[in-house]
């Protein structure tokens, strides 16, 4: 939370993203995009999670972009999620 300390990022704390054996874990959302979670963070991995947010809330096609992520993001990934809208049905 101190990494996003006047960032326009806003953190907030869940019980349990489900991810025991990737260690500490953190997700980035944004409203009709893609979602991700990753795994294998420390706790000075804060500032990487506010770079990839900030990254994150430029994208014009929903997506985390691969240029530019910090390696934690790049090493850590461990789902990317599609947005509701985005599921398609199958016959």
């Amino acid at each position: 939370m101190r990494a996003a300390a006047g960032e326009s990022v806003r953190v907030r704390t869940v019980e349990c993203l489900g991810n025991c054996k990737r260690r500490l874990s953190a997700s980035l959302l944004r409203d009709g995009c893609w979602s991700y979670v990753f795994g294998d963070l420390t706790p000075d991995s804060g500032a990487d999670l506010v770079t990839g947010a900030r990254l994150f809330s430029t994208s014009t096609d929903g997506l985390l972009p691969w240029r530019g992520r910090p390696d934690s993001l790049k090493r850590g990934l461990v789902a990317r999620i599609p947005p509701l809208l985005a599921l398609k049905d199958q016959p």
